[in-house]
């Protein structure tokens, strides 16, 4: 499974993992990036569904907006609240611990590469994959300065290629090609429309690496404004149960 960025939208992947389980469809690894890391990240330490969509219910605006605009940290919101409400679902666990295989993956804007984290603490690689340039306050350390994987990749299939996976099954929280007629009403409508214009530029061609790609259609649902996150999570379920024929088809070869 690969589970992409996609701020409120990238909730779907909640839908989508309900409804493998329940046709008992197995996943033997996990990669994810951004809110694709922190769904997969807590799926593979072992949380409830359940538990991942009460979490859904408590990550609003006001958790994610903590606003502490520092030159030094690179970015408008702290994310220490975000943190907080995650924190308690997989405490100090590891990479290592996961009873799924899991990588996170962040950008290194220092360097220009794609950081995979395939161990240490999982709640940290969680925290550096959701720093989203700007809006989140960057990870520093020693020689890094990390922000959201999806500057380089926002839907991390090679990694999850790389851990092992012979068959791949992504999920584009995106929602695939834009929509032909958008007519924004506001700057951060513009701001947002450019940015899932260059995330779709960026990713058409490494989707075609996998198997199956799931992309729930979600309308015009902001990727920034965190409310209504049940919506999300049941366009997630509704795309996995159009794809399942294709699904199990790919893993039955």
């Amino acid at each position: 499974m690969v589970l992409g960025s996609g701020g409120s939208r990238g909730f779907c992947h909640i839908g989508v993992l309900q409804v493998l389980e329940e046709n008992h469809i197995p996943i033997d690894f996990v990669s994810g990036c951004s809110m694709g890391a922190i769904v997969g990240g807590c799926y593979c330490a072992g949380v409830p569904l359940a538990r991942l969509y009460e979490l859904s219910c408590k990550i609003t605006q006001r958790v994610v907006m903590d606003i502490n605009i520092s030159k030094k940290n690179f970015g408008l919101v702290k994310g220490r609240r975000a943190v907080n409400v995650i924190k308690p679902l997989i405490g100090d666990k590891t990479i290592e611990e996961c009873s799924i295989p899991f990588r996170a993956t962040a950008t290194d804007i220092c360097s220009g590469t794609l950081k995979v984290f395939d161990k240490g603490k999982l709640m940290d690689a969680l925290r550096a994959s959701m720093s989203i340039p700007v809006a989140f306050h960057a990870v520093e350390t020693r020689k890094e300065i990390l922000v959201d994987g999806g500057v380089m990749e926002s839907v991390p299939i090679d990694c999850c290629k790389a851990m092992g996976a012979d068959v791949i099954i992504a999920v584009d929280a995106m929602g695939g090609e834009p929509c032909a007629n958008y007519h924004p009403t506001g700057l951060l409508d513009v701001l947002e429309r450019s940015y899932l214009l260059m995330n779709w530029v960026n990713c058409r061609e490494n989707l075609k690496k996998a198997n199956v790609v799931i992309a729930p259609d979600q309308g015009n649902r902001s990727t920034f404004r965190f409310k209504d996150n049940e919506y999300s999570i049941a366009c997630g379920r509704i795309a996995a149960q159009e794809s399942l024929p294709r699904i199990l088809e790919a893993i039955s070869r």
